[in-house]
């Protein structure tokens, strides 16, 4: 017994240690608003947008786990200060039965990416995938939300591997050098 607490102990030290977070400064804060309509019409385009990633199979989604049955949610859509810019995160819905350790076909797990695009209006003139972090398999929806904005928006700018300097909800982001790693 009091191995197995001591083993918990030390898998919880290493696991926090490894788990760092900076918070985005108060006065970075990303607080851009957009109506509801121009929301939901921007929801509605960039899952077909995403629909198009899946049906081609490109970049993030590949053809052994992803199809024509994947289902696609829009999670969240942060947008730049000017509304020219957004990300937003992308989970899909797939079967286990498409997984290499096959499962239950009535059994399902998400996925989810973050991508980033350029708009006018409501209108989606480049979308692409960024791809620093992702989850994958995860039981529980609302889970797999919870841990890809944790990721973006807490912890975006703590990896070195990644040119990010600011986390996704911070407003320098737009203008950072993750950015224009994707758009020069």
């Amino acid at each position: 017994m009091r191995i197995s607490n001591l083993f918990t102990l030390f898998n919880y030290l290493i696991l926090s240690a490894s788990c760092q977070t900076v918070n985005t400064p108060k006065k970075h804060e990303n607080n851009t608003k957009v109506s509801v309509s121009h929301y939901l019409i921007l929801k509605t385009k960039l899952k077909d947008s995403v629909r198009f990633y899946v049906d081609n199979q490109l970049k993030a989604y590949y053809p052994k786990e992803n199809d024509s049955l994947t289902e696609i949610f829009i999670d969240t859509i942060v947008f730049s200060p000017k509304k020219d810019k957004i990300a937003f995160f992308a989970i899909s819905k797939n079967s286990n039965d498409k997984l290499a350790s096959k499962g239950v076909d009535s059994e399902f797990h998400y996925n989810a990416y973050c991508f980033i695009g350029i708009i006018s209006a409501t209108t989606i003139n480049s979308i692409k995938w960024l791809s620093v972090y992702n989850i994958s398999n995860y039981d529980d929806e609302r889970e797999t939300s919870n841990d890809i904005r944790k990721l973006y928006f807490d912890e975006l700018n703590t990896g070195d591997k990644n040119d990010a300097k600011f986390n996704l909800n911070d407003i320098r982001f737009w203008d950072g050098p993750l950015w224009h790693k994707y758009y020069e």
